[in-house]
């Protein structure tokens, strides 16, 4: 099995690539509209996505790269509409390894499961090319005909980081600007202070229900927890290879697809 459907309610499912440890294992979000689908970040890229995703739906699909990292941006390259951040469209555009952030330490650890996927290789993994068709940005109104969903700028975990809000739900999509674990703001285009910033904003946001991009859902008392961690200097990954090497003592099955 290459991808897991783990469904939210009617409308929402999230879908996730198997044999991706669970640390790094992105969220890719399905939300059904009247008008037309979303999909919320598009995971690695190990397996084909959107033919799975079209035995769905019939409904035409935008997909929205939170960010250009790596294991959010593998199949951005297969839909034909793909929007994200003006600050990332170099990166989508170009893919490769460097500017998707598969460099360093994320090269050296095993992030992909070598038993089920024994043809993947820390040496020639790239992402494919994907163009942005279109940009959002700050205020910006995504309208599937029954829902509608306000465009967050959120940077420092990078750039063109962005979140979508549900403002009538108080739902928020939030990508790697924030999940229910250790952040990460040390990527070359991270910037600390300006994340900072993100994370006082998030407190004041009228969100009940997170849906990120790792780990499970969460609510809003866990991403003020999650937020007065980082904000106090105690819930941000220095190293991954260190980090990596930390968790791998605690004997945890990093490929267990039971982590909601």
């Amino acid at each position: 099995m290459s991808l897991m459907k783990i469904k939210i309610d009617d409308e929402i499912s999230c879908i996730q690539e198997t044999g991706v440890a669970n640390f790094m294992r992105c969220n890719i979000w399905h939300v059904k509209g009247k008008d037309f689908d979303l999909i919320i970040d598009t995971g690695m890229g190990i397996n084909p996505l959107k033919e799975w995703i079209m035995k769905e739906t019939t409904r035409p699909i935008k997909a929205i790269g939170t960010h250009s990292h790596f294991d959010h941006s593998g199949s951005m390259h297969e839909f034909s509409c793909r929007l994200g951040h003006r600050a990332e469209s170099e990166a989508f555009a170009s893919g490769g390894r460097a500017k998707t952030m598969y460099r360093g330490g994320w090269t050296k650890i095993e992030i992909v499961n070598p038993t089920e996927h024994p043809n993947f290789s820390t040496e020639t993994f790239t992402v494919k090319p994907a163009p942005l068709t279109g940009y959002l940005d700050e205020g910006d109104i995504l309208d599937l005909g029954d829902r509608a969903f306000q465009i967050l700028h959120l940077p420092g975990h990078s750039p063109g980081s962005i979140g979508l809000f549900d403002t009538k739900n108080k739902t928020l999509f939030s990508g790697d600007a924030i999940y229910n674990g250790v952040l990460l703001d040390t990527h070359p285009h991270s910037d600390k202070a300006v994340y900072r910033e993100t994370m006082k904003r998030l407190q004041n946001i009228d969100a009940e229900v997170i849906h990120a991009g790792h780990e499970p859902s969460f609510n809003k008392k866990q991403m003020n927890k999650v937020i007065h961690e980082y904000l106090t200097g105690n819930n941000s990954m220095s190293d991954p290879v260190t980090w990596f090497n930390n968790i791998s003592k605690s004997g945890v099955d990093h490929y267990s697809d039971q982590i909601w």
